[in-house]
């Protein structure tokens, strides 16, 4: 009977998820596997204004959905957070938890003053808490609006954060306890490897600076001279054509296919090694998404949860950022060694039990049931 009383006060909870633009990028794989996740759990809200409504279709029908979809205001940033947080609010109710994916401050301040609303908050991909960090210097130009960020936490009920080391620095620097780490949550999949005369190399992901597609095809180009490999592209982005340029005349081995949903799903019988080459990161989604179908990886060292979930090399191949002559080489050797980067890739397979549901989605379930 006690547990029966405690279900039902959970199920009256509402969780509202702040996301004012979704984009075809790993916030949305976050999201969706929140959104689908949490509404068997509480009575779940999407807070949004945005065009992407292929993707709302899709979705659970429990989850309320608002979603204006006015062009005039999503095209705005600025605009848009300041619409969204109003159609936040105008949801909120006694039981209610907002739950902001991005875009946080304004949220924050008005919890500064309204210390009845509760809001949970999900830090960004990189947290500049290290000097050292390779990531740094891409990051330094953010300071001041990081620590205006960061000094705003602490008016939260809950920070999530996707590293320790980002939990360790949060919970210092804000003196608080309600700072935890949570990995992303990884499904395993299903995948087999076989050694070939030509092999498939894929990139999968934004077409931005951050990313860093460029990085990945001007030297993926340069192997063609030495190697036989297929150069495979997936993904859209402001870089687009800047990459299509630079792959003109080397039309018979360079494909791109766009935004593909579920890349890995259509791709993974293809892909004979995935490249990462971000700039900076968090927990890179399409690294643990080819791990979880047993495709090889090479991501780069210090970059985000990368080394984390390669294990510092035994599950995959790991190159220095932003270092050409060591990407080609670590491209060339892992497949020239295949059979190696398979038992590789079948070893990060079986390591991802580390990422699963019961890790992450149901150690965040208990998180907010404290709340």
């Amino acid at each position: 009977m006690f547990n029966d009383l405690v279900e039902s006060l959970i199920m009256n909870k509402q969780l509202i998820f702040f996301c004012p633009n979704i984009l075809n990028d790993g916030l949305k794989t976050t999201l969706n596997i929140y959104l689908n996740y949490f509404s068997k759990y509480f009575n779940v809200c999407l807070v949004t204004n945005t065009p992407n409504n292929k993707y709302l279709k899709n979705l659970n029908r429990k989850i309320k959905i608002v979603n204006p979809k006015i062009k005039l205001i999503s095209n705005s940033n600025f605009f848009n957070i300041i619409f969204c947080t109003f159609l936040a609010l105008k949801n909120v109710n006694k039981n209610s938890i907002i739950f902001s994916l991005h875009n946080h401050l304004l949220l924050l301040v008005i919890k500064y003053f309204d210390r009845s609303l509760k809001i949970i908050l999900r830090t960004p991909n990189a947290i500049m808490n290290d000097k050292k960090n390779i990531e740094y210097k891409y990051l330094k130009k953010q300071i001041l609006l990081n620590n205006l960020f960061i000094n705003l936490y602490k008016n939260s009920n809950l920070i999530v954060t996707f590293s320790k080391k980002n939990q360790l620095y949060l919970s210092k620097k804000l003196k608080k306890q309600n700072v935890v780490h949570i990995n992303n949550y990884f499904k395993k999949n299903s995948g087999k490897k076989k050694i070939k005369k030509i092999y498939n190399v894929f990139f999968v992901g934004t077409l931005s600076f951050i990313k860093n597609p460029e990085f990945f095809l001007s030297n993926t180009i340069k192997l063609l001279k030495t190697k036989k490999i297929k150069i495979h592209i997936v993904g859209d982005g402001p870089n687009k054509k800047q990459l299509q340029e630079m792959s003109k005349n080397y039309k018979k081995d360079i494909f791109f296919y766009g935004h593909v949903n579920e890349p890995f799903k259509k791709f993974s019988l293809k892909m004979d090694l995935l490249c990462i080459t971000s700039r900076y990161d968090g927990t890179p989604n399409v690294l643990g998404e080819a791990m979880s179908y047993k495709i090889p990886c090479i991501a780069p060292k210090e970059i985000g949860l990368c080394k984390i979930l390669i294990n510092n090399g035994k599950f995959g191949h790991l190159f220095n950022a932003e270092n050409n002559k060591n990407f080609r080489d670590k491209i060339l050797f892992a497949l020239e060694n295949y059979k190696s980067s398979i038992i590789k890739a079948e070893l990060g397979y079986n390591s991802l039990e580390r990422f699963n549901m019961k890790n992450t989605l149901g150690k965040l379930k208990k998180e907010i049931y404290k709340i």
